[in-house]
């Protein structure tokens, strides 16, 4: 498929028929992942990944949850977010560091392999766009830390949700719709709160009226507004 079609965005300011010779030319190969646990190695990937770019994500929303002796955390990734399994910590450090992926929403990836890369290499405007993706991604994390900090259950609730709609909300005259299917663990992961901790605080801003489960797929924020940290 031609990557800069399903994602304009990766071309940034270029324009014209530079433009349409890129999207013409930036072409990858895609694969499909099915929700559930997803090993990045157990399927039609290589064992190489020399000169790769990356994987892109077309569609669909995966976790990355990371286990720290016992400690977990995790992050939510996305339409336009690059993903480079193969460079997880290979284990030589002091602390051991695992690292799983699950796939909430039915994902497509692009394949942006040593082929791929070649033939991008004629856009510096692309290059700069996948790394500035990757230093939003550093910062989202950054954001997620700051969330874990608050003391109340409540305030990192409405501050994770905050942190989400602005990258994944839609507003409507009820407020923000946020289409993600989220469950009360992967929320917890988030957080840094127990899964009961979740369950509880989230039942009292729905009761109040503030972030509603409208579906399993799609969450209702009515004051995105973050609440001061206690």
């Amino acid at each position: 498929m031609r990557v800069a079609e399903e994602d304009p965005a990766l071309l940034g300011a270029l324009t014209g028929e530079l433009a349409d010779t890129a999207r013409h030319q930036l072409v990858a190969r895609t694969v499909w992942v099915e929700a559930g646990r997803w090993d990045p190695f157990d399927g039609d990937l290589p064992r190489h990944f020399d000169g790769w770019l990356g994987l892109l994500v077309l569609d669909g929303l995966l976790v990355r949850r990371v286990e720290l002796q016992g400690l977990r955390c995790c992050e939510l990734l996305g339409p336009g977010d690059v993903l480079r399994p193969w460079d997880e910590d290979d284990g030589s450090g002091t602390l051991e560091c695992l690292a799983d992926w699950r796939v909430l929403e039915p994902a497509r990836l692009a394949l942006l392999d040593d082929s791929f890369a070649r033939r991008a290499a004629r856009w510096p405007t692309l290059s700069a766009e996948l790394m500035q993706r990757t230093l939003s991604r550093s910062r989202a994390l950054s954001i997620l830390l700051a969330v874990t900090q608050a003391r109340r259950a409540d305030v990192r609730l409405r501050a994770l949700f905050a942190h989400l709609a602005d990258r994944w909300g839609r507003v409507t005259p009820q407020g923000i719709i946020l289409p993600l299917r989220l469950t009360h663990t992967v929320i917890a992961q988030l957080t840094g709160l127990r899964r009961p901790s979740v369950s509880l605080s989230l039942g009292e801003l729905e009761r109040s009226g503030e972030i509603v489960r409208l579906s399993r797929d799609a969450w209702l924020i009515a004051n995105p507004a973050l609440a001061d940290a206690a």
